[in-house]
């Protein structure tokens, strides 16, 4: 069955590789191997291309383990990555858009666990964008200059996505987002392989409180006159609030009296109407219901059920007669007092106007109140309380600075480690006669003293330490920073080689490694393999390659091809299955045409 050319979409379900044509159709189902159980969970998960340079569309499942990449020079594996970059936070230009269309989109999911999930849940948080497990990117050029950049389907910036992606993938090759180029990143992979992660806590707690009083130090170092003019203010504020001797509750109690002082004239006549009614004047209530239980009571020897009615109506004339007492008793103690009503009625305003200021609620004023003494007792003891921040703050800056020397000397011990067992790995990896340094500013330990404020070494989150990666390709040869002169292929194995000491204590999920066969072939690039091979046993590996020592390895092998249809080129890829991937690591071995012989020697790569 021959494959289809574009574009190419790929829907992967458990066990079985499924490939659609252009409008939807089944083109070629394929077995998914069934040998790995792999445990790691793939960071990225999902890739969708549109429109991205010779790609029209393309979508690929990633899982687990080992991935290979293989196909002629220009096919497009590159581009792959060059999309992916995007993705990342990485620079977009017009010139990806595929010719004749008017943008070009890249789409991502990563699945993030541990640490990395709860950084990018509170940094999308903070953003208010929603986070449930799953980092959803999607990345528009467009020429009219129009780029968007959403995350889990909200607008947002490139810095974000750069931020909420950091650390999820490790690109080596021609690229800007990988960490031996970055070199605020070597620091980190220092201390991962030192297993600094208690010390790094401590150091950033040890910093923050010297940041936490050199701000309040700066705040009451303001000017005297702002100050001055501040307390002023708080006293009169306070004054005000003092002056009026707000009581919890208060509004609702003086509420309900200016009303009833409102409306006394009104509430009098009825309460006089309604005791006249009730008990005092002539027919009366009170009196009716006396006259009714006499007469039921007369006849009550002649019927049980009217003497049970007279005793109801007994009960309810003493309810009246009660009520009507109350009544009486209300009338008497009514203030029509017109002054103490205008005297509720400034106090309603005074705490109206203090509600304006400070707070809907007497509880609110109340509080505010005592946030102004607070502040006022700081700034009317600033020079007291300056003394006694500036001692405060030479102790925190020397327990951070003891806290500094404490982790510097552990990452310089760690560091001779390091670059022997790089050196090591590099050795393997046909880098013979390199030499690996890692740089620290300052070069030496400094004293037990910490420097004076404005003076190098200067105290950050990660102490003062500042690390590079330096590196002398040849032998002979001054080390240099490993960014200026390293080669993509060197980058590429020098990245693999920092893996593989790092292996057990990486937190990055996924690596991609391009052009890591450049220059190097025969045992050396088995060498390669074999360890790309054992990375994937705990990380999720990408790895484009030419070399079928190093293909041959992989767990999930995928064909980039480049094709014309119809006066346009284009870039699909496949999954490939037992048989094909025998024919192509054959072609990897012999050239464009397989043979028997060739295909005998990959199925012995292949281990069958």
């Amino acid at each position: 069955m021959d494959y289809f050319v574009a574009p190419a979409v790929a829907f992967f379900w458990p066990g079985t590789i499924i490939l659609l044509d252009d409008i939807g159709r089944p083109a070629v189902c394929v077995a998914a191997t069934q040998e790995l159980a792999l445990t790691v969970q793939p960071m990225l998960s999902h890739l969708v291309i549109r429109n991205f340079a010779i790609i029209d569309r393309l979508e690929i499942a990633f899982r687990p383990g080992f991935t290979a990449l293989t196909g002629e020079t220009g096919a497009g594996k590159s581009i792959i990555i060059d999309a992916l970059n995007l993705l990342l936070g990485g620079r977009a230009s017009t010139e990806v858009i595929r010719t004749d269309e008017d943008e070009a989109v890249v789409e991502g999911v990563f699945e993030p666990t541990g640490t990395a999930a709860a950084h990018i849940g509170d940094l999308l948080d903070a953003r208010g964008i929603d986070f449930d497990d799953q980092l959803i990117v999607r990345r528009i050029v467009s020429r009219a200059g129009r780029n968007k950049v959403f995350i889990n389907g909200s607008l947002t910036t490139v810095s974000n996505l750069a931020e909420a992606t950091r650390g999820l993938v490790d690109i080596s090759g021609q690229h800007e987002h990988y960490s031996l180029v970055r070199t605020e990143e070597h620091i980190e992979l220092l201390d991962a392989f030192a297993e600094l992660g208690d010390e790094r806590e401590k150091m950033d707690q040890a910093y923050r409180e010297v940041r936490r009083i050199r701000r309040r130090l700066a705040e009451l170092r303001e000017d005297d006159r702002d100050r001055l003019h501040r307390i002023d203010f708080l006293r009169y504020q306070l004054g005000e609030i003092e002056e009026a001797e707000l009581e919890p509750g208060e509004e609702e109690e003086l509420d309900a009296d200016v009303e009833r002082l409102k409306y006394a004239e009104q509430i009098s006549d009825a309460v006089r109407t309604a005791s006249v009614q009730i008990h005092d004047g002539d027919g009366a209530a009170v009196e009716k219901l006396g006259t009714a239980v006499s007469a039921l009571q007369a006849v009550a020897v002649h019927d049980e059920r009217l003497g049970r009615l007279a005793e109801r109506l007994k009960e309810a004339n003493m309810l009246v007669t009660d009520a009507a007492h109350e009544v009486a008793e209300y009338g008497a103690n009514i203030d029509s007092d017109p002054r103490r009503l205008d005297e509720m009625i400034a106090r309603q305003e005074t705490i109206k106007k203090l509600s304006r200021k400070h707070g809907s609620t007497i509880e609110e004023i109340l509080a505010a109140a005592n946030e102004m003494r607070d502040e006022l007792h700081r700034l009317e003891n600033a020079e007291e309380l300056t003394e006694e921040l500036e001692m405060a703050l030479d102790a925190a800056r020397r327990r951070a600075w003891s806290v500094a020397l404490e982790l510097s000397a552990k990452r310089r011990e760690a560091a001779r480690e390091l670059e022997e067992k790089i050196e090591a790995e590099l050795e393997v990896l046909n880098m013979s006669g390199s030499r690996f340094e890692l740089a620290f500013q300052p070069a030496e330990l400094p004293g037990d003293e910490p420097p004076a404020p404005g003076e190098e070494p200067t105290l950050h989150t990660q102490g003062f330490d500042v690390v590079e990666f330096m590196l002398a390709p040849n032998l002979g040869e001054e080390v240099r920073p490993l960014a200026s002169i390293a080669s993509g292929g060197e980058l590429s194995r020098i990245m693999l080689a920092i893996k593989s000491v790092l292996v057990d204590r990486d937190t990055t999920s996924t690596y991609i490694f391009d052009e890591i066969d450049a220059g190097i072939g025969g045992s050396t690039a088995d060498v390669v393999g074999a360890k790309i091979e054992a990375t994937a046993d705990s990380h999720q590996v990408l790895c484009i390659t030419h070399l079928a020592s190093i293909a041959s390895r992989s767990d999930h092998h995928y064909e980039v091809e480049k094709r014309q249809v119809d006066g346009r080129t284009h870039s699909t890829i496949k999954p490939l299955d037992d048989d094909q991937r025998v024919e192509a690591i054959a072609r990897m071995l012999g050239g464009e045409r397989a043979n028997e012989k060739t295909r005998e020697a990959a199925r012995e790569l292949l281990g069958g």
